[in-house]
């Protein structure tokens, strides 16, 4: 990462709050640093800045930074932290008196304060918004967990299993060495997966190359509690000496904060979880691990959207912890970073690519010239071919890109997608025998009539899962067919002769891999519009034919001259990330520029650009579709503000402050800004 995105941002002036009075007399105050100065936890930008509030002598102890307050602000009770403890308040007048302290003990430490403030000011948002997600919310039966020290846990050393696990790699045996020894400087790099790895197994030895020294502890961040569930089995050993906890959203509150106290509380030296577990407070964080760092799941869906890795990096420069950050493929996120030599990549070998990696076959113009119908069908000749081989000695994995029976419908004559006549939402069918139904509101739409052309036949625009699975099981009689989705995720499949039908991202494990690998639906998704199909292609990709075994078959229905089809014949996908990186360097697009999404009124978001002070293009406003419309009815407009590298940091700066004056202006409108997005 470069140095604009990593850097300090200095903290925004601070306006003297209001004085207030207390009613009655005044209480005893604390003899030692009677003002607390406190964040409240307020929605609106003008009041991100600190209130001080007195001290009584009864809450000297319990009231100091860190700690969960209860304070009466604008005559309503409020829940916020204390930030600092002073001897005198900026201000002559009387303060109120903090109403009570919450909780034992302060949750809120110094380097996770820090991180907090940086965040809300990397991303122009609010310290409430982004403290919400690094602090669970208290329960106060989890406060009754007993914890043990974890400081005597010293693992012993790497074995030779273990670390033959990044033979396949170049710098990986280096990258082991670094991370087990002294060091002045900290270690940073961006791994590519090899073919037929185990990027669990990975992920272990990485974690315990740390924790072969008496000092230090690692945090994992994940997409999902599924693979959560996989690399905590991969160190089950860890888990059962008890220096293992697991952040994660499902796990409900009350273990959530068991164990997140757990972690505060110096009982853990390893941290497993997903999104928000890249604030746990670990006391001694040696080393952060990033995995699948292009999956959406890692980017905070609510304001200010903060993104789990680039947190990650950010916590990495303030602290000096180390980072490692994987995928199956390359994000050109950290393909800019080893750009600009913030970060090593970390790749496969060529050896270990020639004698582990796939056989890759992809639609050629011989293909088409052959046989056009074949070409351009869902599931063409060469994919049945490789199907029918591969079933002989093993299971098959199919991919498809959406689940369902057929989940997109158009009208037959004129192709124009085919909408609900109630609400406008997308017709689809669930079954073979189904009628059309809308996706949204669930209406029968037996009687559908094509607005635009007024035709009354329907044609599939996209196969689900489900058709895909009934179309395969009918094609190889006897052969089982096992499907797997969101909300019916298969974790592992055996080694028998079967077929997989799997959605992206929910591909079961299998211990000798695939036999062969369909990736189905693949020109459609390169077509597909956004700034990342690309990328976002190749992670899928690369994340099923990981799974394949050594020189199983891969057909892949998308153009053999597709940079991604390339990438991924060659199992090359730093090359992509490099090439894909520098196009958008010469169109000016991120993350080459750091760009601000502005979403309201049009005349508002031109107003919010031309109070911009750091140079800057405006590209719009034009209607955001899919984006409804304002509390005032007014149609909602979407703007994009793209400065240089070298201004993001003031980007984010003059958009905090211009929100926080609007915000406190009774008459202005709301302006919504999403900072770096993932996509355009």
């Amino acid at each position: 990462m470069d140095g604009d995105q990593l850097s300090l941002v200095p903290p925004a002036v601070r306006r003297p709050p209001r004085p207030s009075r207390a009613p009655g007399s005044p209480a005893p105050l604390a003899e030692v640093d009677p003002v607390a100065q406190v964040r409240i936890d307020a929605p609106v930008p003008h009041l991100d800045r600190d209130f001080d509030y007195a001290v009584p002598a009864t809450m000297a102890a319990q009231a100091v930074p860190g700690s969960r307050v209860r304070v009466r602000f604008a005559g309503r009770l409020t829940d916020g932290f204390v930030v600092a403890r002073l001897a005198a308040a900026e201000h002559g007048g009387s303060l109120r008196p903090l109403e009570r302290v919450i909780g034992p003990e302060p949750v809120l430490t110094t380097a996770t304060l820090e991180l907090v403030e940086q965040v809300a000011a990397r991303y122009a948002g609010t310290f409430s918004d982004v403290a919400r997600a690094a602090v669970p919310p208290r329960h106060a039966r989890a406060e009754r967990v007993e914890v043990t020290s974890a400081d005597a846990y010293v693992g012993g050393p790497l074995g030779d299993d273990e670390a033959g696990v990044w033979a396949a790699y170049d710098r990986g045996a280096a990258l082991l060495q670094r991370l087990s020894s002294d060091k002045t400087s900290p270690t940073r790099a961006t791994w590519s997966s090899a073919p037929a790895s185990r990027w669990t197994d990975e992920v272990a030895a990485l974690t315990r190359a740390v924790l072969s020294r008496p000092e230090g502890d690692v945090l994992v961040v994940v997409p999902d509690a599924a693979d959560v569930e996989r690399i905590a089995g991969s160190l089950a050993a860890e888990a059962s000496a008890g220096i293992v906890a697991t952040l994660t959203a499902d796990a409900g509150p009350e273990r959530r904060y068991r164990e997140f106290l757990r972690v505060l509380r110096g009982g853990v030296r390893i941290v497993l979880g997903t999104r928000a577990a890249v604030f746990a407070p670990l006391p001694r964080l040696r080393l952060i691990v990033v995995w699948d760092d292009g999956d959406d799941a890692l980017a905070h869906p609510q304001a200010p959207y903060w993104d789990a890795r680039e947190v990650a990096a950010l916590r990495s420069h303030l602290t000096g912890c180390d980072l490692v950050v994987g995928s199956p493929a390359r994000s050109t996120a950290a393909q800019q970073w080893c750009a600009t030599g913030w970060a090593q990549s970390v790749e496969p070998t060529r050896a270990a690519v020639a004698e582990r990696g796939p056989a890759v076959r992809a639609l050629s113009a011989d293909d088409a010239a052959r046989d056009p119908a074949a070409a351009a069908a869902r599931i063409p000749h060469t994919a049945w071919q490789a199907a029918r081989t591969g079933l002989r000695v093993g299971p098959v994995l199919v991919q498809v890109s959406r689940r369902g029976y057929v989940p997109v419908l158009a009208c037959q004559r004129c192709r124009e997608p085919a909408r609900c006549p109630s609400c406008s939402g997308p017709l689809q069918l669930r079954g073979a025998h189904s009628v059309p139904e809308c996706a949204w509101c669930g209406r029968i739409a037996g009687d559908w009539e094509c607005s635009a052309c007024g035709g009354r036949r329907l044609r599939a625009v996209e196969v689900g899962s489900e058709r895909t699975a009934e179309e395969i099981g009918r094609a190889f009689p006897g052969v089982p067919v096992v499907a797997s989705h969101a909300g019916h995720v298969v974790r592992r499949v055996s080694d028998a002769p079967q077929v997989v039908v799997a959605t992206t991202g929910a591909e079961p494990d299998c211990a000798s891999g695939y036999r062969a690998v369909l990736l189905l639906d693949a020109r459609s998704q390169l077509e597909r519009p956004g700034l990342s199909a690309g990328e976002d292609a190749a992670r899928r990709w690369f994340a099923a034919c990981r799974l394949a075994a050594p020189g199983a078959r891969v057909v892949v229905t998308a153009p053999n001259a597709a940079a991604v089809v390339q990438a991924l014949v060659r199992w090359d996908a730093p090359w992509l990330a490099e090439r894909e990186l520098g196009e958008r360097a010469d169109a000016g697009l991120p993350p080459a520029t750091r760009v601000a999404v502005l979403l309201g009124a049009a005349a508002d978001i031109v107003d919010v650009a031309a109070s911009l002070r750091v140079g800057h293009r405006l590209l719009g406003p034009v209607p955001a579709d899919g984006d409804g419309r304002a509390p005032d009815g007014a149609e909602r407009h979407r703007g994009v503000v793209v400065v240089s590298r070298a201004d993001g940091a003031a980007l984010a700066r003059e958009l905090r402050a211009i929100t926080a004056t609007r915000s406190a202006r009774s008459g202005d409108r709301p302006v919504h800004v999403h900072l770096d997005p993932r996509d355009l």
